[in-house]
């Protein structure tokens, strides 16, 4: 006991504020916010799939067919709880631009104030929090996606507040005392943690991948702590020590949320027999069949997607809205990334991951940094190998990571005179290269000089080469290095 103890020592230290973490918090949140706020409603009208989901976001909010221009719900392959968010903006504000894009907007700042609160637990750094919510709060997918009336935005909120949860419940647990054990009642951060990850696949299947990450991240957790006892069979013992509460919290929660999340949406009835026609368990199923179906026989190709190697080097970004003026301007909201960013991130992560390989322990930061990049972002190298219809968007849940990355490098910076300097100017760099981007964001009006300006790096697209036994090159993503 005394070993674990020790060997855990820092991380059983309570992560105390300050007054200045509180105003960094504040700060950072009221500018992300800001900025996602301005020119919201701009286009009025639905783009990009805001026109499926805008119109089942009204459905939702009880608002006649008619003026919902859709008799029904379109994105029936798609779980219900993100349509339920968007259909509370609806609510409040209308069904018009405004209202089905504030529940983007709310979910895209709560995200960023997430990101403050996990980085400060997590690094024990004001600075490498400040960074790491800053950096999230001028991401150009990030603040795209905040803006827009679809799914995607909600994944890494509940996400992300999944993984903060965890870290709690962890941190708990090693002020307690593992040999305490905390019976199964007495760990409300790891149910919570279960809610938030089953609330993130009931947004979007995606978020399953958060459940997956829970459940890896406490096995490795509770077998890394048992092994330091010198005891032999340590991941044998936490999964009789800890098995009840994973399958509880992590496992049946999350499938109950996600259930839940159908209720009022599925026709059914409870008092029927589970096999029965009218029965709402027998509905739920066969619409959980109908959406594997479609997404196993997705074969559709859109010349916007683009394959998962790609989308940390921002090979192939989306465009939402395009439009040319009658004086020459053209607008744009293209969902993009940050190359100094997203670049220097993947830098930060390798070095992260030598600090890792170098300390090898999971309890670390090191370690939580690199289970929830890879578990986000690397199961998508493999799902999305000849699917068609994938998007750099995908990555929207890896985004926090990236930058929890690059504030751990920058947390350790600051300790130099030079590195603070480094640190400041690598800070100014982004800020600037969100500011010229910011146009192609938010479609704000630019001459054709200065929106060619933006993009002439990225404007290698070439015609794609027509499949085998056909000429057509309809709906087929460019070949080069596009972002128009």
């Amino acid at each position: 006991m005394t070993l674990w103890r020790g060997q855990h020592a820092k991380e059983m230290e309570a992560a105390r504020w300050a007054p200045v973490d509180f105003v960094a918090a504040l700060v950072v949140v009221l500018i992300g916010g800001a900025i996602r706020l301005v020119h919201v409603a701009v286009p009025a009208e639905r783009i990009f799939d805001e026109s499926y989901y805008a119109k089942d976001a009204c459905l939702y909010a009880d608002i006649p067919a008619s003026l919902c221009a859709s008799a029904a719900e379109i994105t029936t392959v798609h779980p219900p709880l993100g349509k339920s968010l968007l259909a509370a903006g609806i609510r409040v504000f209308g069904y018009n631009a405004l209202g089905w894009r504030f529940a983007a907007l709310v979910a895209g700042t709560a995200t960023i104030a997430l990101l403050y609160l996990l980085a400060r637990e997590l690094l024990r750094s004001t600075i490498g929090a400040t960074f790491a919510a800053g950096l999230l709060a001028i991401d150009p997918l990030h603040f795209v996606q905040s803006r827009v009336a679809m799914l995607d935005i909600f994944v890494p909120l509940f996400g992300l507040a999944a993984f903060y949860f965890l870290l709690l419940d962890r941190r708990r647990l090693l002020r307690t005392g593992r040999d305490a054990r905390l019976p199964l009642v007495h760990r409300p951060w790891r149910m919570i943690a279960g809610v938030a990850a089953g609330a993130a696949t009931a947004s979007k299947w995606s978020g399953a991948l958060v459940v997956v990450a829970l459940i890896g991240l406490t096995l490795a957790w509770e077998a890394a702590a048992r092994r330091a006892d010198g005891k032999p069979r340590p991941a044998r013992r936490a999964l009789a020590e800890e098995g009840a509460s994973i399958i509880v919290w992590l496992m049946l929660t999350p499938v109950i949320v996600y259930a839940f999340s159908y209720a009022g949406v599925l026709d059914g009835t409870w008092r029927a027999a589970p096999w029965s026609e009218r029965s709402w368990m027998r509905v739920f199923l066969e619409r959980q069949i109908y959406m594997v179906n479609f997404h196993l026989g997705l074969d559709k190709m859109h010349s916007y997607q683009s394959p998962a190697w790609s989308w940390l080097l921002i090979k192939r970004p989306v465009s939402y809205y395009f439009t040319h003026a009658a004086n020459g301007d053209y607008r744009e909201i293209a969902a993009i990334g940050n190359p100094l960013v997203w670049w220097s991130s993947l830098l930060a992560l390798l070095y992260v991951g030598v600090r890792w390989v170098r300390r090898h322990s999971l309890g670390r930061p090191e370690g939580f940094i690199l289970a929830g990049f890879f578990v986000t972002y690397g199961p998508w190298l493999v799902l999305a190998t000849g699917r068609s219809a994938v998007f750099l968007f995908y990555l929207l849940p890896t985004l926090p990571f990236m930058c929890l990355g690059l504030a751990y490098v920058m947390a350790e910076l600051v300790r130099s005179i030079a590195g603070r300097a480094a640190v400041t100017l690598f800070g100014t760099a982004c800020v600037l290269t969100f500011a010229f981007y910011y146009p192609l964001l938010a479609a704000r009006p630019l001459p054709f000089e200065q929106w060619d300006r933006r993009i002439w790096v990225f404007d290698n697209c070439d015609e794609p080469a027509p499949k085998e036994g056909s000429d057509a090159v309809e709906n087929q993503p460019p070949q080069g290095w596009c972002w128009i």
